[in-house]
């Protein structure tokens, strides 16, 4: 009996957990996203800004799924100052239609990820479809569509209300409610425009006041030419000193075998002694074999 009773605690034990985690299944408290269709590229940038309930207890993995051609761009928590801050994710990981990415949220802050998704076009027409896959139940989702400049017919799918932006730009926005998990929310998006040109203008950097010569980090010539001078100096004088000892060098030779050709034939002499006929030097008055002067003059 008592092993009986040892086995119904355990097991009581084990399936508290999960019947914990049934009764308090993970949703986001908020989930704004935003839709910028060709704002700094050509494709739609797709903006999520989720945020858990204050109940949840943290920390918990968050899993968020997007189409699987999308390219991930940012994941990052905001601070308290309005500021986003990169935050650690794990993935993505891909299946046969969608991509996921894991964050671990710690602190009870608003959440923020982006990635882009390529547009369908016909002529002039765009068309694109979001997709909320319904990952998570969620407590009140929102969206807004910022509309490119020069567009002359926009249409969504369900209907959207159109404002302006505190920014000047054109916006459709509404709020669509609560969705439950496993719930689908799909928006279809049909835009004409006959421009290509983006959102974001292409800035110009200009510089905050005048260069000169005393512009801190700037690098002209002119601080450099002495130093530029004095080593071509150098490279001179030194290929002029080579050129000298080469040259000497081959000169050389040439001066020693002349004076040795001089000597050599400065050593001989026409002049033979007349008493025992041996042949004088250069310079000799007296024969070096028998003593007899020489008849230099005859």
């Amino acid at each position: 009996m008592r092993r009986w009773l040892a086995l119904v605690v355990l097991a009581g034990t084990f399936a508290f957990p999960f019947a914990a985690q049934a009764q308090n299944p993970i949703k986001l408290s908020t989930l704004q996203v935003q839709l910028w269709p060709e704002y700094d590229q050509p494709s739609m940038l797709v903006i999520y800004d989720f945020k858990l309930p204050d109940s949840a207890k943290l920390p918990v993995s968050v899993s968020i799924s997007f189409p699987k051609e999308a390219h991930l761009v940012a994941v990052a928590s905001q601070a308290p100052d309005g500021s986003l801050l990169t935050s650690d994710y794990i993935g993505p990981a891909a299946t046969e239609t969608r991509q996921t990415v894991t964050i671990q949220i710690q602190t009870p802050v608003t959440y923020h990820l982006e990635y882009y998704q390529p547009m369908s076009r016909t002529a002039n027409e765009r068309q694109f479809t979001y997709l909320w896959s319904g990952d998570y139940a969620i407590d009140d989702i929102s969206v807004s569509v910022r509309v490119p400049p020069d567009t002359t017919r926009i249409v969504t799918d369900p209907d959207m209300k159109s404002t302006k932006g505190a920014d000047g730009n054109s916006y459709l926005i509404k709020d669509f409610g609560p969705l439950s998990a496993g719930e689908q929310f799909p928006l279809q998006l049909t835009y004409t425009r006959t421009s290509e040109t983006l959102s974001v203008p292409q800035e110009n950097v200009q510089p905050s006041k005048p260069l000169g010569s005393t512009t801190p980090g700037r690098v002209m010539l002119s601080n450099y030419l002495p130093y530029i001078l004095g080593v071509l100096a150098v490279v001179l004088v030194g290929s002029a000193s080579i050129y000298l000892l080469q040259a000497r060098r081959s000169r050389a030779p040439q001066r020693r075998r002349s004076h040795a050709g001089h000597a050599e034939s400065g050593a001989k002499s026409d002049v033979y002694c007349h008493q025992c006929g041996a042949r004088a030097q250069t310079g000799d008055r007296f024969c070096r074999v028998c003593g007899t002067k020489l008849r230099l003059g005859e």
